[in-house]
């Protein structure tokens, strides 16, 4: 999307040429929409087609780019010779990056062999594609950004990325408030993803140009804009599975809850137990057919044998009893695999999960999930990194030391927000915050801490700058009201008058 932005805020015009090329660009991002649901970041061979797939729909809207810009140096090569020159360049970048991800498509075939990460190679072209983009751009007169809606239009841009994420949220609510209704840790856990959502939008617009940007202010501020967009899909997305899990793990805890709650006095009938149990479960709305069919069968043949087998064991004599240490391994731990599965979150295919009980299992899938705590963090980083670098080109602030402070404070957070990753070498406090609805808010602190220094800034500039006026305001009375000296100057000579008083 953003090298059509490139091209658009230049060159496009209202033609049926270009109507019939934005009518492939939609069906290509419908086509990126559908693959799109099975990219993971490991490759497997019941997903290795959607990764083909982007490959052919990448190549191919690099090839139909390159035809867009072939047909504006079809247009000017008579009368802007440099500039069809530079044109030319652009196109043979598009089209070398177009033949890559085409070779990508062989590539990713099962009998190649070839690193289950190779997709990696895609964000080298994105790199690739937009320095040819923006740096011929830069060097060859006439086709450069000035006096183009560059900044508006990145900024619009960010704008639908995270309306993306406020869709996200609809999503998370949809499937954390549907089984069970409203309670009081699902309104924390959305709260947290939404507040998060929301003092991104207020971050990213408040360090907006206020004013025209210099030449190379715009180019530094569009290409931010590339590492930042995939710095912003990856925080969202990572807050989602972030706010997944912990529904994941506040289910398990209602299980074990229902189990507990069977066995302690004054027990409740067998039937009236089993029927609850059934219930929790159903209630949490597995979908089974992402993966997780295996594990269906093993909940209902348990649910199936409970009322033949005792619940509780008779020869304990404490106030807690608890189901056969068995049955709640393998209740828990299959449960415990279908709601990780239904998230698309599977072990590798060589982890023998069987072997495993309900916490093994539940600690083996928070380590998988560590990955997500480890990138969501250092994307979090990164991106105030960024907000520091818009920061200093945006000049939010008149003065150069305000600017300097917002600028200081967003670096001191992201290196703060850095270190947090170092939790993951202590994995019992990792999975103690991975599990805690601290980890929602981490972030969203972070950014209410930007924001609540800058509105700290802009009231002392506001201070400082009415200051400056009422000085100058003293100043001009002083010297309307006090003596004046009135100079007569003539081409032979200059009189000086002294305390003439003026009437």
């Amino acid at each position: 999307m953003s090298k059509i932005t490139l091209f658009d805020i230049r060159f496009a015009r209202d033609s049926v040429f270009e109507r019939i090329c934005k009518a492939a660009q939609l069906a290509a991002m419908v086509g990126f929409a559908s693959a799109g649901t099975r990219f993971t970041t490991h490759i497997r061979g019941e997903n290795v087609w959607a990764f083909q797939s982007l490959s052919l729909l990448l190549g191919g809207s690099r090839v139909l780019l390159a035809v867009q810009y072939t047909v504006n140096i079809c247009l000017i090569h008579e009368r802007m010779r440099p500039a069809a020159k530079g044109l030319s360049i652009i196109v043979a970048a598009l089209l070398a990056s177009s033949l890559v991800y085409f070779g990508m498509y062989l590539a990713f075939q099962e009998d190649h062999g070839i690193h289950s990460y190779i997709w990696t190679v895609w964000f080298i072209l994105f790199g690739f594609e937009m320095w040819m983009v923006m740096g011929v751009s830069y060097i060859t007169p006439d086709i450069g950004f000035e006096d183009t809606h560059l900044v508006v239009r990145m900024g619009l841009l960010t704008l639908i990325i995270i309306g993306e994420g406020v869709i996200a949220v609809t999503r998370i609510a949809n499937k954390t408030v549907r089984p069970g209704g409203w309670t009081k840790w699902s309104f924390v856990h959305i709260l947290g993803v939404t507040t998060s959502v929301y003092f991104l939008w207020q971050a990213y617009f408040d360090v907006s140009p206020r004013g025209p940007l210099g030449r190379l202010s715009q180019q530094a501020w569009a290409q931010l804009h590339f590492p930042f967009h995939v710095a912003l899909i990856l925080l969202l997305e990572g807050s989602q599975i972030l706010a997944l899990t912990l529904d994941v793990t506040l289910k398990l805890t209602y299980l074990a809850e229902t189990i507990l709650f069977a066995c302690e006095e004054p027990r409740p009938e067998a039937e009236v137990a089993i029927r609850l149990l059934r219930s929790t479960i159903a209630d949490m709305e597995i979908d089974y057919s992402r993966g997780a069919m295996k594990e269906k069968t093993i909940i209902s043949d348990i649910l199936e044998e409970l009322p033949t087998l005792p619940l509780c064991p008779m020869n304990v004599t404490s106030n807690v009893y608890f189901l056969t240490h068995d049955r709640i391994d393998d209740l828990v731990g299959n449960v415990t695999a279908a709601l990780f599965s239904s998230m698309g979150i599977t072990p590798s295919e060589d982890r023998d999960i069987s072997q495993l009980n309900n916490n093994q299992l539940l600690m083996m899938y928070v380590e998988v999930l560590g990955f997500v705590y480890v990138y969501f963090f250092v994307v979090a980083s990164i991106a105030m990194f960024l907000f520091a670098a818009f920061m200093l080109l945006a000049h939010r602030h008149q003065r150069k030391l305000y600017v300097g402070i917002g600028a200081a404070v967003r670096l001191t957070l992201a290196v703060l927000v850095l270190g947090v990753v170092s939790f993951v070498r202590h994995f019992a406090l990792a999975y103690a915050f991975m599990t805690s609805p601290v980890i929602l808010y981490a972030f969203t602190v972070i950014l209410l801490t930007v924001l609540l220094v800058d509105r700290l800034l802009d009231h002392f500039e506001e201070r400082s700058q009415a200051k400056d006026r009422s000085t100058r305001e003293s100043d001009a009375q002083l010297l309307s009201s006090g003596p004046r000296v009135v100079v007569v100057e003539s081409s032979s000579c200059r009189v000086a008058i002294s305390q003439e008083r003026l009437t």
